[in-house]
């Protein structure tokens, strides 16, 4: 970006051509890059949400390791053929920057649209599709679980309020026929000692079914999860709004060169170059621990440049 600004001022490229090949490069790759890291955040929320129990055992610290690896490499494996004379880097004068020259080469163009585009917004898609009928139905069964929990509550309470009236009604009982004969103590106290052990045989069902009940699933976990999860959804679509107007300025470049101005192929660029600010942001709002890492970094930053001072 700062040699794009630098061009943008001064109106041509400010280095030499081989600078311009090594500039080119690595803006592909990095957008590469950026496009494959979606992709495998995607799929990394789709397991946690989707397969929570399989998560630990699928992204282990090595395994992790190794997706990034992967993912950096096929990055640099897309990002090399137009040194070695598929398509070729140069400097684009509509947009102030050294990039793959698509003109030169049309195949290499719809190549990377499917490669770097199409397949990644595909899967990432279909892990975000599925992601949110998981959510949908996580809050189906919670929902009945909430019923299921207010039933079992209701049903301890009618059940602590019939042992609590019986209790009464066999004490009255018990009270008269205690004024009407001393004869019948033996047999009154026969029968509290019944009631009793009644009374805790209730209340035991009742402790079992109030830890029962203590025992159900939390959501928290899974709600963090999920909170992780849109904000991916909504940095993809951020993405691909961000993203898309260049690759119809790439097919407009190709096919009608003279069909626009200049000034659309350089907004389609900053459009693009914007998407860089959004993911923290985004993540930043939806995520309260995030939102608290930076507030902090931020606090740390502030606080050493006053002691400076």
């Amino acid at each position: 970006m700062p040699t794009t600004v630098v061009a943008l001022a001064l109106g041509r490229w400010p280095l030499s051509s081989q600078a311009c090949q090594v500039f080119g490069f690595f803006n592909m790759f990095t957008l590469v890059q950026s496009v494959l890291s979606l992709c495998n955040i995607s799929i990394n929320r789709y397991v946690i949400v989707c397969k929570p129990f399989r998560f630990p055992t699928i992204y282990t610290t090595k395994r992790s390791i190794m997706m990034i690896i992967a993912c950096t490499s096929i990055s640099i494996i897309i990002s090399t053929p137009p040194l070695f004379g598929w398509a070729e880097y140069g400097y684009v004068d509509e947009q102030f920057y050294c990039f793959c020259l698509w003109p030169k080469s049309p195949s290499y163009a719809f190549f990377m649209i499917g490669v770097c585009f199409g397949i990644p917004l595909t899967v990432m898609a279909i892990c975000n599709v599925l992601i949110f009928t998981a959510v949908q139905a996580s809050k189906k069964r919670t929902a009945r679980s909430s019923r299921s929990s207010m039933a079992i509550s209701k049903n301890i309470s009618i059940q602590e309020s019939s042992s609590d009236t019986e209790v009464q009604t066999k004490t009255e009982k018990d009270k008269k026929e205690k004024r009407e004969t001393e004869n019948k103590k033996e047999h009154k106290n026969v029968d509290m000692v019944d009631v009793q052990v009644e009374m805790s045989d209730s209340n035991t069902e009742t402790n079992d079914v109030k830890k029962r009940l203590s025992k159900l699933p939390s959501n928290k976990v899974k709600a963090e999860d999920i909170r992780l999860a849109l904000a991916l959804a909504i940095c993809v679509v951020c993405f691909f709004i961000s993203w898309f107007p260049f690759c119809i300025s790439m097919l407009i470049g190709i096919y009608a060169p003279n069909a626009v101005s200049n000034d659309f192929h350089l907004a389609t660029l900053l459009i693009g170059y914007s998407n860089s600010c959004m993911n923290p942001v985004i993540y930043g709002i939806i995520n309260k621990r995030i939102g608290k890492g930076f507030r902090d970094l931020f606090c740390r930053c502030r606080c050493c440049s006053k002691e400076k001072l």
